[in-house]
């Protein structure tokens, strides 16, 4: 590259690399940060926006510790470029590390998240079945239309129509159990996790492929070799 290119055009494709990996840089951080503000380490599904936007953002800091080791390139013996390459081979051990790290913290989270989503559909159900064993108590024990009224009053469920209170009482409970069976075997067939399983599965394979893939990029980038003495620019 150095035979091909002037001393210029290296100078200006050099600051160009340079300029472009600080933005990267801002980028990566601003779009794993900003979303995720503020942190909640004890939350599973945080944690799962956390890992998912770390690797899928990951390309943009890999892109960027590239650019500054061409901008050394391409400026063997300015020190300033050499010395960013040597801060970026350090902290991109450190990077890898940390990728690697996601992948127990993903299996941790989504079996965390998994749990979680349980609880929640669980309590979600049981209340509701509370609430439909009130509704079969009022019709059951009701005597009169009146008093079924006001029994379903009491438990602050919808009142009758008119046109079910022109109905004979035998009829009117027999068509409103009929409801509450019917939402009750819906209640059933709808129990699960709030969150698809598959979804999750997907979103953790994702991050599982990913990682390594990034963890070795920054491995490449840490790997050491034998730099040019750094020299100060020679002034004309």
């Amino acid at each position: 590259m150095e035979g091909s290119l002037s001393v210029g055009e290296r100078q200006r494709l050099a600051g160009l690399a340079a300029a472009t990996a600080n933005g990267l840089l801002v980028m990566f951080v601003l779009a794993v940060a900003l979303p995720l503000l503020p942190a909640k380490l004890a939350d599973p599904f945080w944690l799962l926006a956390f890992t998912g936007a770390f690797c899928t953002n990951g390309f943009l800091a890999l892109l960027a510790v590239l650019l500054l080791h061409m901008a050394a390139a391409l400026e063997p013996q300015l020190m300033w470029h050499q010395a960013r390459r040597l801060l970026v081979r350090r902290c991109s051990r450190a990077v890898m590390v940390a990728f690697l790290l996601l992948l127990p913290l993903q299996g941790l989270a989504a079996w965390r998240g998994l749990e979680a989503a349980q609880s929640l559909a669980y309590r979600a159900g049981r209340v509701q079945q509370a609430r439909l064993a009130q509704f079969r108590q009022a019709v059951e024990r009701s005597a009169t239309i009146a008093e079924l009224q006001s029994q379903l009053a009491a438990i602050q469920a919808p009142p009758l129509s008119a046109a079910d209170q022109r109905q004979g009482l035998p009829a009117l409970k027999a068509d409103l159990l009929s409801q509450i069976k019917a939402q009750e075997t819906s209640l059933l067939k709808q129990a699960g996790p709030q969150v698809p399983i598959d979804v999750l599965i997907k979103e953790s394979l994702r991050v599982l492929l990913l990682a390594p893939l990034l963890a070795m990029g920054f491995a490449v980038s840490a790997r050491r070799s034998t730099p040019p003495p750094l020299q100060a620019p020679v002034l004309p």
